[in-house]
């Protein structure tokens, strides 16, 4: 079999370019690039399925080109073929675990069924167990992906790109010192490998080895001084060790090279409200809701400063601006019920806690929920108080205007006519 990215849908095939055997059963895989299928490749596929419609490699050769050309449905046909022919055919189940993996993340899970059984086929076959561990990352089952890349590392030696991804999931699992480990072992490999710069200052950041963190994100900048990225980590590593003049040089330095990316002004804002520059932060939230309009971060980082700005209408349109977006986030719901509890709309802020009680009880923090829940019954009373008191006010309002209206009461006098 040709060696293959899992990232990429470059499909196993039974037939490669310039075959000229007759029987597809017999051909053989080169290391070579598969070509693009053309109308003769598979017009001759087809010729010879007519005349040997049980030849499950013919089947599977076929469903290669046609996966090739974006059909993916009928290649999954053909494939179904292939396997009902030849259940022991590897390539089949790679082939149709790989277009699965292409259509998406709700295919993963059949898409992983299909490289167990082609592992279980082919024990020994290092790509498919590349193909199962992409396949258990997109399904988040990192523990057993990590155990694929451990496997893989055994067998294939040591890769860059194997370790990057085993930092990755220590990171994720939040263990640091084995993810800069992991890193450190993908720069032994390829000291240029910038991702692993990237991620390695991150998780330092996260460590709080301030100094090692800035080092390695410098380094990042001089290894890829056009990317937008190394500039954006290393504004964002100073911005968490609080040295606020040498992170705004690093942004501005990402926002000449991307000045339309709405995560630079974030940052910019963060770095401002960092430093205690409240005003200026809220500039840049507000030019990064310009370049994005339902920039979830912006909007939360924008409604928060607003409040400690004691700005209650700004902050409560921002949080009902967010909650529009982010329904299902409980805390947007609080924040909101916080700022109409101040601008004294306390119908507004019962109905923004009971809201936040409801999503705190689905997401199992019972704390929060009673929190809430004490706040939105002093609101509901306080709106019921409301509410009675300008049911009084219109009563009293009806009142002055019948009173205006009475005779001998300050109200016109109809007289008869003379």
């Amino acid at each position: 079999m040709c060696p293959v990215s899992p990232h990429l849908l470059v499909l196993l095939s039974a037939v490669c370019p310039g075959a000229t055997q007759p029987s597809y059963a017999q051909s053989r895989c080169t290391h070579r690039p598969v070509l693009s299928p053309t109308e003769d490749r598979l017009s001759t596929l087809e010729q010879h399925l007519r005349e040997h419609p049980k030849d499950a490699r013919a089947w599977n050769a076929k469903a290669v080109l046609l996966a090739e050309s974006g059909d993916y449905g009928e290649a999954l046909r053909c494939l179904d073929q292939a396997v009902r022919l030849d259940p022991s055919l590897v390539e089949a189940h790679v082939n149709r675990g790989r277009i699965l993996l292409a259509l998406g993340p709700d295919r993963a899970a059949h898409a992983l069924d299909e490289f167990t059984t082609a592992l279980r086929l082919s024990p020994d076959n290092t790509d498919i167990l590349v193909d199962r561990a992409a396949a258990l990352k997109v399904l988040g089952r990192t523990d057993e992906e990590l155990e694929c890349l451990q496997e893989l590392v055994r067998r294939r030696g040591d890769s860059p790109m194997l370790w990057l991804r085993i930092g990755e999931i220590h990171t994720g699992r939040g263990r640091l010192a084995d993810a800069v480990s992991s890193f450190d072992k993908a720069l032994g490999l390829d000291p240029g490998l910038v991702p692993a710069m990237l991620h390695k200052a991150i998780v330092l950041t996260l460590m709080e080895r301030w100094r090692d963190a800035v080092k390695t994100a410098e380094a990042a900048t001089k290894a890829a001084p056009d990317s937008k990225q190394v500039w954006l980590t290393l504004g964002e590593v100073n911005r968490r060790a609080e040295r606020y003049r040498a992170a705004m040089k690093a942004l501005r330095r990402a926002a000449e090279i991307d000045p339309e990316d709405a995560t630079i002004e974030v940052t910019m804002g963060r770095v401002e409200h960092g430093a205690g520059n409240l005003e200026e932060a809220v500039v840049h939230f507000k030019r990064a809701l310009v370049r994005n309009k339902k920039n979830v971060t912006a909007l939360r980082y924008l409604g928060a400063t607003y409040m400690e700005l004691q700005d209650w209408a700004e902050a409560a349109a921002i949080w009902e601006r967010l909650s529009s977006i982010t329904r299902k986030d409980p805390d947007v719901f609080d924040a909101l019920g916080h700022a109409l509890a101040r601008l004294s709309d306390f119908c507004g802020a019962a109905e923004a806690w009971e809201r936040a009680r409801k999503l705190y009880r689905q997401r199992g923090d019972e704390e929060d929920a009673a929190r809430v829940m004490g706040l939105g019954r002093a609101a509901r009373i306080n709106c019921s108080r409301q509410e009675k008191a300008a049911r009084e006010r219109k009563r009293e309002e009806r009142l002055m205007r019948r009173h205006r209206r009475t005779p001998g009461m300050g109200g016109r006098r109809r007289g008869r006519k003379r």
